[in-house]
C-alpha cells in the first residue's frame, strides 16, 4: 500500500513537472530550438530528483567517456519514458528519431517540430528510410548528434528484441561508428506501469561499433552488444559472457 501510495505522488508529480517543462520550452516557438533542449535538460533533471526523493529510484550513468566530442550517432535500448527523458542530459542539443503521431500532442508536438526532430511516417513503407537518413544527414550537418531506438518502441524486460533496418541505414549510409547504450529502466518505471518499484536505474553507453559491417553482421552485433548489456543490469542478472568478449569477439571476426 506505501508502495501504491508512493507511486501516486510520483506520478501526479511527474505529470505536473513535464507540464511545466513544455511550458518553459514555448519560447521556441517564437524562437530558437535552444529553449526546448533546455527546458528538456530541466525536465529530465527534475525527473531523477523525483524518483530519488519519492519512489527511492537512484540514477546511474555509465560510459559517458563515449559521448565525448561528436557528432554521434546513438541506438539505445528502450523501456521505459524515462530514458526518453533522459537524453538531452547526456547529449546536448540532440535530434531524435521518433514517430510523427508524437507531434500530434497539442504544445509538446508543436516543440517536437521547433527542436528539429526526425519525424517518421511508420506506414510509408521502406520511404521511411530515407525519411531517417536524410533527416539524420540533415541534422549531423549542423553537427547535432542523432539517437534512435532500434526497436523503434518501449519493449518489457525480457521481451524478444526486434531491432529493425532503419538503424542499419544510418550506420552504412553515413559511414559512421555506432554507439550502442544498454539500460534497464524497465524493471523499475515499466511501459505502463502505474507502480514504479525502488532500486537503481543504470544507464550504460557502450563501445561503438565500427563502421564497414554487412546488414546482417551488423545487426547481430548491435543486438548481441546491447541486450548483454542490459541482461547484465537486470536486479538479478543471468549473463553467460561479458559485454566487452562480444564487442571484441565480432571486431575479431570483422578483421
Amino acid at each position: 500500500m506505501k508502495l501504491f501510495f508512493k507511486s501516486l505522488i510520483f506520478n501526479i508529480l511527474f505529470f505536473l513537472w513535464t507540464a511545466i517543462a513544455v511550458t518553459t520550452g514555448l519560447p521556441a516557438l517564437l524562437g530558437h530550438r535552444r529553449h526546448v533542449h533546455d527546458a528538456a535538460r530541466r525536465w529530465g533533471k527534475g525527473t531523477n530528483f523525483l524518483l530519488k526523493h519519492i519512489v527511492d529510484i537512484d540514477v546511474e550513468f555509465r560510459g559517458r567517456e563515449y559521448l565525448r566530442g561528436g557528432p554521434h550517432l546513438i541506438a539505445s535500448k528502450h523501456q521505459s519514458i524515462w530514458e526518453t527523458a533522459m537524453i538531452e542530459t547526456l547529449v546536448p542539443d540532440c535530434t531524435i528519431v521518433l514517430k510523427r503521431e508524437l507531434t500530434w500532442i497539442p504544445f509538446f508536438g508543436q516543440l517536437l517540430l521547433a527542436s528539429e526532430m526526425i519525424c517518421i511516417n511508420r506506414k510509408s513503407g521502406m520511404k521511411v528510410i530515407d525519411q531517417i537518413v536524410e533527416g539524420a544527414r540533415e541534422q549531423m550537418a549542423k553537427g547535432r548528434s542523432v539517437w534512435i531506438f532500434p526497436e523503434g518502441t518501449r519493449r518489457n524486460p525480457g521481451a524478444a528484441p526486434q531491432y529493425k533496418y532503419g538503424i542499419y541505414a544510418l550506420y552504412h549510409n553515413l559511414n559512421l561508428p555506432v554507439i550502442p547504450v544498454a539500460l534497464n529502466s524497465g524493471y523499475f518505471w515499466g511501459r505502463r506501469h502505474f507502480i514504479k518499484k525502488p532500486g537503481k536505474i543504470v544507464l550504460e553507453v557502450l563501445p561503438p561499433i565500427a563502421p564497414g559491417l554487412k546488414a546482417r553482421a551488423f545487426l547481430k552485433q548491435l543486438e548481441q552488444v546491447i541486450e548483454t548489456a542490459s541482461d547484465h543490469l537486470a536486479p538479478c542478472p543471468d549473463v553467460s559472457r561479458p559485454v566487452e568478449a562480444v564487442v571484441k569477439n565480432e571486431n575479431d571476426q570483422k578483421d
